[in-house]
């Protein structure tokens, strides 16, 4: 069953910082290995260098999208190269052994409902491959999303987040502030009921989604926003990356300065 979501007003909330995209976007990836693999020319690396970190990354989306598709039919070895270039060279996950990583992709290319474990490195592959149906499902997409769920009463579901190294998201729980606005869900009826190990598990099922839901509901969500935000304009409506971008640049900056002015202990 699919999870409801008011997403008028997640789309809302959005409109504000839309139009800031070009410039809220730092992500800026090392591309130089792409002449090694035969993506880029030395030439069209320094050219893309050149652009701002906004105009790079969709450059990057398209050529290395494209080059993903060929090869997933055409060039297993290479693929396989691409995909571990995306995640450790323009994603920064670096700990995960490669042959694991390859076995991972290969699995989540099998299954509509993939498995949560490292979905913040699959689905990077997933959305360079297929950005009309996928999105890469990281830490602060997932933080961007819940707090507008949250703050804005567009839901009464959550995603899980993964783990994520951002120092300000780590000191706002997300899943904290959820929880605890939703305390009636987690007060015992009697205390012996704390006892139970699986407490706050048994508590969190009514709040999260199931993690292995979590990608395909998190998928139709956005495909559903993107088409709203970006209404009007076909490029924008058809590639969900530009409102996954903007989950992701927002999460540490305003969506921390909406936490911390509107959260507070009297």
């Amino acid at each position: 069953m699919t999870t409801k979501f008011d997403t008028d007003k997640i789309v809302a909330y959005l409109e504000r910082h839309k139009s800031d995209l070009p410039t809220l976007y730092n992500w800026n990836a090392k591309i130089e290995r792409l002449v090694e693999l035969g993506v880029l020319s030395d030439k069209q690396v320094n050219e893309i260098n050149s652009l701002s970190n906004y105009e790079k990354e969709l450059q990057l989306k398209k050529v290395v999208g494209q080059k993903l598709n060929i090869t997933l039919k055409t060039n297993k070895d290479l693929f396989d190269k691409l995909c571990l270039w995306v995640i450790k060279d323009w994603g920064g996950i670096l700990t995960a052994n490669d042959n694991d990583t390859i076995k991972l992709i290969e699995e989540f290319l099998k299954q509509d409902k993939p498995a949560f474990n490292r979905i913040a490195s699959s689905s990077k592959v997933g959305a360079y491959l297929f950005p009309e149906k996928n999105i890469i499902y990281d830490s602060r997409v997932a933080y961007s999303l819940n707090w507008i769920i949250l703050s804005e009463n567009a839901g009464q579901q959550y995603f899980p987040i993964p783990e994520g190294r951002n120092s300000k998201m780590s000191a706002f729980d997300l899943n904290v502030l959820i929880r605890l606005k939703n305390i009636s869900n987690y007060q015992p009826k009697h205390i012996e009921h704390l006892d139970h190990k699986l407490y706050i598990n048994n508590a969190d099922k009514k709040l999260f989604i199931n993690k292995k839901d979590a990608y395909f509901e998190l998928n139709n969500l956005i495909k559903i926003i993107n088409k709203k935000l970006w209404s009007g304009d076909n490029e924008k409506e058809q590639n969900l990356y530009y409102t996954e971008m903007l989950l992701f640049s927002i999460a540490d900056r305003e969506i921390f300065m909406d936490i911390t002015s509107k959260f507070g202990i009297n």
